[in-house]
């Protein structure tokens, strides 16, 4: 049996399609990625893909998620690679969906219904989801949601200090996301460290090329996060503003906005495109103030800044924590990144190993701090596909 894996970030999209046996051994048969999509660098779209023992890379027309869905597809045909199930990672469920669930008529209407709850992510997957319906009529479909790890927060970190009624009327709480990234890394990071993930007080940063977020962990539970009842808040991204002072979003109204344009201000046109005027792309951020573009070095700063501030918050809330751990394409990648918010800050008990930290691979848990941190700094590769297939095979 063959799954197929979709995970579609706000300007990537990756895939991977799992060969499961009767008896229950699993191997990777197929994946790739598209990168830039839907988004503005200076790199062009492309997919990155390895079939069996073949790999490529094919420039598509990535302009939209649905093109890059097709895109995807037509690679997996081209190879003969037969689909006979189909996950989906979903961000944000709202109300509606507590835990994965079967793609079905009705559950098609509850999930468009949550477009407004993540403009950037939900309308990108559902268009993906009706790709594999018009493409894969026979494979059942199924939708696993970014929410559920963070279904527990405690109170003081879930609620919003508005009117009750109009916070239990609209739903509004803070619901938090990459949470398919979160449980895949802290079981990881406890396996890595040997010890009982019950035990551990981890900060797990989760810094993608679209949505980044930082998540303080407890005892395996999930006690504060950046995003909130949308992924629009806490870090910067690279398109999203991150915490914003609402007052800004009334004045922008008040000078005639509709509350469209300020979304798509919000969620499109801030964050590093915003601060730089140059690229989403921090890398390309990073290298073009290194030659001289003010406004990408502040851009890098405030993007660093950000994410001193939660990491210092959440040091705080959890009395110190066992490990930092960094992932995602930025986490995993970004050595310099690392350096700018784990340097400076040894009377925490933060010390930073520069040459492990340049020289950590990216396709492997790795320590990146001085042996005489009280805190261990730790990069380890993120594998969401893995957590979707696993909710897959249990509604199979």
């Amino acid at each position: 049996m063959n799954i197929l894996i979709f995970n579609c970030g706000s300007s990537s999209q990756g895939f991977k399609v799992y060969q499961v046996s009767a008896g229950g051994a699993q191997q990777v048969i197929a994946s790739g990625k598209a990168k830039n999509v839907a988004t503005k660098t200076q790199s062009q779209p492309v997919i990155d893909w390895k079939i069996n023992n073949q790999a490529g890379s094919t420039p598509a027309d990535l302009s939209t998620h649905r093109l890059a869905a097709q895109a995807n597809l037509a690679i997996l045909q081209e190879h003969n690679i037969a689909i006979d199930a189909i996950g989906h990672r979903f961000v944000h469920g709202g109300e509606y969906f507590k835990g994965t669930a079967r793609i079905d008529a009705p559950a098609l209407e509850k999930l468009r219904a949550c477009f407004p709850l993540a403009p950037i992510h939900n309308p990108n997957s559902f268009s993906v989801i009706e790709v594999c319906g018009e493409e894969l009529p026979g494979a059942p479909q199924y939708a696993v949601f970014d929410t559920a790890f963070h279904a527990q927060l405690p109170e003081e970190a879930k609620r919003y200090a508005i009117p009750r009624e109009l916070a239990i009327k609209h739903g509004f709480h803070k619901c938090g996301f990459h949470g398919l990234s979160y449980q895949y890394v802290s079981a990881k990071t406890a396996e890595y460290l040997g010890k009982p993930l019950e035990s551990l007080k981890l900060i797990l940063c989760h810094l993608g090329t679209g949505g980044s977020s930082i998540t303080a962990v407890r005892d395996g539970h999930s006690i504060d996060t950046s995003m909130g009842y949308s992924p629009l808040p806490g870090l910067v991204m690279s398109t999203r503003c991150g915490d914003l002072d609402p007052e800004i979003i009334l004045e922008l109204i008040r000078q005639g906005y509709s509350t469209d344009e300020v979304s798509k201000i919000l969620n499109n046109q801030s964050g590093l495109i915003g601060l730089s005027g140059f690229s989403s792309n921090l890398a390309e951020i990073i290298e073009a103030g290194g030659q001289g573009n003010e406004n990408c070095r502040i851009a890098f700063g405030v993007y660093a800044n950000r994410l001193k501030t939660y990491l210092g918050a959440y040091t705080w809330l959890l009395n110190g924590a066992d490990a930092i751990v960094f992932t995602d394409d930025i986490g995993v990648k970004s050595w310099k990144l690392r350096e700018a918010v784990c340097s400076g800050v040894e009377n925490l008990g933060v010390l930073l190993d520069a040459d492990a930290n340049r020289n950590a691979p990216l396709d492997k848990a790795s320590t990146v701090s001085h042996a005489g941190s009280r805190t261990r700094i730790l990069v380890i590769p993120t594998d969401e596909e893995q957590v979707i297939l696993r909710e897959v095979l249990a509604q199979l």
